[in-house]
């Protein structure tokens, strides 16, 4: 009889724990980084423990249950646990003996359930809001002189009050701005949100069947309770126009609207530390002028309010205020929009822009940059060059790193 635990304490764990072969394994507990569920028992008979259990405990095998399994995997190996004891169901290399029914696997199983939900949406067949392409957005921000918020995963989690971006705890002013700000109705200030709703099929398979995932599960309900479903709104992966979809000639177009947004202006970077929007490529190429303000790269909401009092200290009522903040973007957006700015949330847009001019077909790590959407986040904080240095105006919170 084998030994094992189980790392993960969710959704996927119970499918995992469901296939597991009990005559041959015996499931001592399970593992989670979460606190809130360390220390209380998992379906009323086995036990949540801290990861820390396994530098003393005896088993044989960890089976992780995560389809985002990577991450994990490293933390175990950093452990010093051996690799042949960290068995992962969704890996083809999964010890035989161990699972019940390999014929389907989990994730298998799993895909098509949530495209069997998904379908009466992606085909018409029940109502999703209106949401007018990224391109419209753009055309009418360069015609019209519009500021930008934008609401993700990550903005609709906070709002719910359930953690989601690394980079962002959850907190109860910003979820209560958040939901102020969806629900507004301002003609100078647009709203996005993700098309996540109607039809995939303009997405990459893998791409389409995670947003199926997301939505799956009430999030799509709780989404829909938060935005006016009578509303027109626009993309708010205007600024994910690349790694996602199928066509590149989407992102050709996005990127030639950007650039033609901020063409000629003075432009304020506002931004985390570490982000380097436009560093090393040529994004802000065409603008007349680039200022930068660093702010934290973790919880820049706790300090939101000295972050917009910098802005407004060196923002002219001409220039154009571009903000890659996470959910902090969307309500200093909204704010200085208010107060007569142009402000844009462009969210990952230099990430997608590094890996549309290199080609890549996957996200992967750029240098000097942080990449939020990977695990294992390695920033290489020398990598300035002169050009950059010199934009730097403000410099807010920080980790004692020396410009």
């Amino acid at each position: 009889m084998k030994k094992v635990y189980v790392w993960g304490a969710g959704y996927y764990s119970g499918l995992l724990y469901s296939v597991i072969d009990k005559a041959s394994c015996m499931v001592k507990g399970f593992i989670d980084n979460d606190k809130r569920k360390q220390g209380i028992l998992w379906d009323d008979s086995l036990m949540i423990y801290k990861p820390e259990i396994l530098k003393t405990a005896e088993f044989d095998y960890i089976f992780i249950s995560p389809i985002d399994y990577k991450e994990i995997e490293q933390v175990c190996l950093d452990m010093g646990i051996p690799k042949e004891k960290l068995i992962i169901y969704w890996k083809d290399s999964a010890s035989e003996g161990l699972f019940k029914n390999r014929g389907l696997t989990l994730i298998d199983v799993v895909k098509y359930k949530y495209r069997l939900e998904n379908a009466p949406y992606e085909w018409g067949l029940k109502p999703i809001p209106t949401i007018r392409s990224g391109e419209e957005l753009l055309k009418k921000i360069l015609l019209e002189g519009n500021s930008l918020c934008r609401f993700g995963d990550g903005e609709f989690e906070i709002m719910r009050g359930r953690e989601r971006p690394w980079f962002q705890n959850v907190e109860k002013n910003l979820s209560k701005r958040l939901c102020e700000i969806i629900r507004s109705h301002k003609s100078d200030i647009i709203i996005t949100i993700p098309a996540n709703f109607g039809d995939l099929s303009m997405y990459k398979e893998e791409s389409a069947d995670d947003i199926r995932a997301y939505m799956a599960d009430g999030t799509r309900e709780s989404i829909m309770g938060y935005i006016d479903p009578d509303g027109v709104y626009y993309d708010a992966y205007v600024s994910r126009p690349y790694i996602i979809y199928k066509d590149c000639m989407i992102a050709d177009k996005i990127f030639l609207l950007f650039k033609a947004i901020w063409e000629g202006r003075n432009v304020i970077l506002v931004e985390g530390r570490y982000a380097r929007n436009g560093m090393g490529n040529n994004l802000f190429a065409g603008a007349r002028s680039v200022k930068r303000i660093l702010c934290p790269t973790v919880n820049a909401w706790d300090v939101y309010d000295q972050i917009l009092s910098s802005v407004l200290d060196v923002a002219g009522g001409e220039d154009l205020i571009c903000i890659s903040l996470g959910p902090t973007a969307t309500v200093m957006a909204y704010d200085l929009g208010e107060k007569g700015f142009q402000a844009l949330d462009i969210g990952q847009l230099d990430n997608e822009y590094e890996w549309y001019i290199r080609g890549t077909q996957e996200r992967i790590l750029i240098p000097g940059k942080m990449v939020a959407e990977i695990k294992g986040r390695h920033v290489e904080k020398d990598l300035y060059d002169d050009e950059y240095k010199a934009q730097i105006c403000k410099i807010i919170g920080g980790d004692g790193e020396t410009l």
